[in-house]
């Protein structure tokens, strides 16, 4: 089954060796079939577009799409990596404590870098996040959102456990459906954002109030234990 770590971007000869030119030749042909099945996906959800379409209309003989991508999923999947690759990278970054410490993110500028990377993730990638979260029923990443919130629940629950070793005089033990709320209000911001169709200057100013508002909200939380003795 395709998964989401590999990058299924040509097809190879079964010789093993292809000249340079017919690579970018494929390299052609597979980007204009994920241009005009984005647009296809986009239109009419995963469940509702088939393969016979997409060979239509990026003029790619049907049996001849099958080279560059095994099924309707993995082209899909194909066109969502990117942004699926910065959720991982994000999940990494922010409930690592190997990379960063929870006392560093509520500094003034680690909140504008973070709501600045939620910027620019909305802004390059708008339309994948619309395929991922809106119209990726009946595919392998229907159930993304999901997935994702559980996996950074749990990561989070190991983080707080980090910090708690390292910083015991605060207060670190939470229980795992608050951090599962925190970890699904992205996806609700990500999602209204698109929905009301917020331009980019607005959504800027947006997510840094939303990361000032999280941030300090998990300050006060932790360093106000009196609220539990």
């Amino acid at each position: 089954m395709y998964t989401l770590l590999q990058t299924p971007i040509f097809a190879v000869f079964k010789n093993g060796h292809c000249s340079a030119r017919m690579q970018i030749k494929k390299d052609n042909i597979g980007k204009c079939i994920e241009k005009e099945a984005k647009k296809i996906f986009l239109k009419n959800g995963f469940a509702k577009t088939s393969m016979r379409e997409i060979a239509e209309k990026s003029d790619v003989g049907l049996s001849n799409i099958y080279n560059y991508y095994a099924s309707k999923d993995e082209l899909f999947c194909s066109i969502v990596f990117p942004v699926v690759s910065e959720f991982k990278r994000l999940l990494e970054t922010y409930h690592n404590p190997q990379n960063i410490d929870a006392t560093q993110q509520w500094m003034p500028e680690m909140t504008e870098k973070t709501a600045n990377e939620y910027s620019s993730i909305m802004l390059k990638h708008r339309d994948l996040l619309t395929l991922l979260l809106f119209k990726s029923a009946g595919s392998s990443l229907a159930k993304f959102k999901e997935t994702f919130t559980d996996e950074a629940t749990e990561l989070m629950l190991k983080y707080m456990e980090a910090m708690k070793q390292k910083y015991p005089t605060l207060k670190w033990d939470f229980s795992p459906f608050f951090i599962h709320i925190n970890a699904v209000q992205m996806f609700t911001l990500l999602e209204e954002i698109i929905m009301h169709k917020i331009e980019a200057d607005d959504a800027e100013q947006i997510f840094l109030e939303y990361v000032n508002y999280h941030n300090n909200g998990w300050k006060q939380l932790i360093y106000n234990t009196m609220q539990y003795e």
